[in-house]
């Protein structure tokens, strides 16, 4: 308010003449005290020039705000860069990924999907195979850190590592459908590691079922006959579910999680950076 009080007084001071100097300044806000249109010309002037003067500078102060980044996103923007290269120095030790040579599926890997899905014929049968990303995945900045922690503790770190996959095998889990034409579908629900597969449940879909059914849902896959569930441990392996693959799903679904997450690092950054 000090402020533009002394931009109006200056303004009226440079036009008004010098007889009209002593009126009191409160007189300059109403111009029904003076009757000469000369006078009502002048404190229109007046008015109008402090109006312009007083608003060009904040409009001006707002365009500069509107058109400024805030420091915070450029320090974002910089986070983000640097992670995008922690993951692809990481995403190098999967790139040498290689199938067994007993694999007998075709692999579809849509960017942008966390699942990948295998698919085979087998003996008329349709077997699809989806694959999830476990949750042990994304522990590679861990990895990173441990990498900074000096070359004193070096070997103890590799020890603590080797210690770690051991005790923490590293594991995928599969959906696995098995169909025929006019027939229902056998879905396994698997979890595949180097040493073993597991069944964790086995359902039976019927495609043509409507949202009103309720299928009879099976028993718990672990109540089952013990000769029944080495059957069907038996019965999933013909069919290319087994052990040998599981290391291979593993390093394959590692690299694509490193994939994916750098290219959902690309878009927030270029989002950010707009």
């Amino acid at each position: 308010m000090a402020t533009l009080s002394r931009m109006m007084k200056k303004a009226a001071s440079s036009l008004i003449p010098l007889a009209n100097r002593s009126l009191h300044p409160r007189n300059y806000t109403s111009a029904a005290i003076f009757t000469t249109p000369l006078k009502n010309t002048t404190i229109n002037s007046t008015s109008n020039l402090v109006s312009r003067a007083a608003s060009i500078p904040t409009h001006r102060h707002f365009s500069a705000l509107a058109k400024k980044k805030p420091d915070s996103d450029d320090d974002l923007v910089n986070i983000i860069e640097e992670e995008i290269n922690c993951a692809k120095k990481e995403s190098v030790k999967h790139e040498a990924a290689k199938a067994p040579r007993d694999f007998a599926f075709e692999i579809e890997d849509k960017p942008g999907n966390e699942t990948i899905t295998l698919t085979r014929k087998y003996k008329g049968e349709e077997i699809k195979v989806t694959v999830h990303m476990s949750e042990d995945l994304g522990d590679f900045e861990e990895d990173e850190e441990e990498e900074k922690e000096g070359e004193a503790e070096k070997d103890k770190d590799e020890e603590e590592e080797d210690d770690e996959e051991e005790s923490d095998p590293r594991y995928v889990e599969l959906v696995v459908n098995v169909s025929k034409k006019s027939e229902p579908t056998l879905e396994f629900s698997v979890t595949a590691e180097a040493d073993g597969i597991t069944i964790n449940s086995l359902a039976v879909k019927y495609p043509n079922a409507s949202d009103e059914d309720i299928p009879y849902a099976g028993p718990e896959f672990e109540d089952l006959d013990e000769n029944l569930k080495e059957a069907f441990y038996d019965y999933l392996e013909v069919r290319g579910i087994q052990p040998s693959i599981a290391q291979f799903l593993y390093e394959y679904m590692a690299g694509k999680e490193l994939k994916e997450y750098t290219g959902w690092l690309k878009t927030v950054k270029n989002f950010v950076a707009k």
